[in-house]
């Protein structure tokens, strides 16, 4: 297994994951570039507008992943802990087209406030399945994800 797909497996489990980078509000704003909001409890991006998200199921979220990896497409991905674990890509805003489509199922277009891991973030609240990049911040196309998941679930892999 590689680096990157041990990182998805801990992920999933909600395991350490080695050499993970930590971020901060001030982080998030100027290396990143994202608009994101803080208080004494975290960080917190609204997702719709500058900023994209998909959620699905951990373990469809793992393949997809996977996917985008091996096409250099992949992009941060944040983990929200629980009976069953979500993951959220984040990726570029939907334009109004993709709005208008139908999304494959068991995934959902992410229109909300969400907390962001910091330093003083529990990891039974939410973490990064994959860390943003700040040497390459670029988020995924939205289109790109969905590609991703259409191919996962009905076998398009290649």
């Amino acid at each position: 297994m590689t680096a990157a797909e041990l990182s998805d497996l801990h992920a999933l489990e909600g395991g350490a994951q080695p050499g993970a980078l930590t971020f901060e509000v001030p982080d998030y704003r100027t290396t990143l570039g994202w608009p994101v909001d803080g208080d004494a409890f975290g960080a917190y991006l609204d997702l719709g507008e500058q900023v994209g998200g998909l959620r699905m199921r951990a373990g469809l979220g793992a393949e997809v992943q996977w996917w985008l990896r091996l096409r250099m497409l992949a992009g941060p991905v944040l983990a929200i802990p629980g009976k069953r674990t979500e993951w959220t890509f984040l990726t570029q805003p939907m334009t109004d087209e993709q709005r208008r489509r139908p999304l494959p199922p068991g995934v959902e277009a992410v229109n909300a406030r969400v907390l962001l891991p910091t330093g003083h973030t529990d990891r039974s609240v939410a973490f990064w399945a994959t860390a943003p990049d700040p040497v390459h911040p670029a988020l995924p196309l939205f289109s790109s994800v969905v590609g991703a998941v259409r191919s996962v679930l009905y076998g398009h892999r290649f």
